[in-house]
């Protein structure tokens, strides 16, 4: 065990702990030997295996409930109402297909709309028409439901299905 004079910084190597305080044969001032902080390596290994597993741990159930929480997979939520499909006349007395429905925020957060898509079908599934239009608001509080109509510009003996999408603006 080694040891050093406070005052002269005379170093001494020591077989064990003394229970008296030292004096120092240089200088002579007398000082008390502080036993040796004992270090189990075993214990730092255990804790700094106790603290990796619970951060595992925090992580995965921090990624389970993000995958989990089908809010945060869909925050919004476009449907159209079948029921709210109707062909109606334009101003200038040509049919249009008039299209109905709603955009949910299932969050908590307030989130800002994205451009509406609508997608019509033929009768083989194929694509006749894609039409993108603003959303009816630019904000949707959270928890809250904001509906939209649309007059499509298509050939309605074509269009045989519609449906939506939600489209970020680039």
């Amino acid at each position: 065990m080694k040891t050093v004079c406070d005052f002269c910084k005379t170093e001494y190597t020591l077989d064990k702990c003394p229970n008296a305080p030292v004096k120092c044969a240089v200088c002579g001032h007398t000082w008390v030997v502080r036993r040796p902080i004992y270090q189990n390596t075993t214990m730092k290994f255990l804790a700094a295996m106790c603290a990796f597993i619970a951060a595992c741990v925090f992580s995965f159930v921090v990624i389970l409930n993000v995958h989990t929480n089908s809010s945060h997979k869909k925050p919004l939520v476009a449907r159209i109402d079948d029921k709210s499909i109707h062909i109606v006349s334009d101003a200038n007395g040509d049919p249009r297909i008039f299209v109905a429905g709603d955009i949910t925020n299932n969050t908590d957060e307030i989130y800002g709309l994205p451009n509406i898509v609508i997608i019509s079908y033929d009768d083989r599934n194929n694509i006749v028409a894609r039409q993108n239009f603003l959303p009816p608001s630019t904000l949707l509080e959270a928890h809250s439901t904001v509906t939209f109509n649309h007059l499509l510009n298509v050939d309605t003996k074509n269009v045989k299905r519609v449906s939506i999408e939600l489209k970020e603006s680039k």
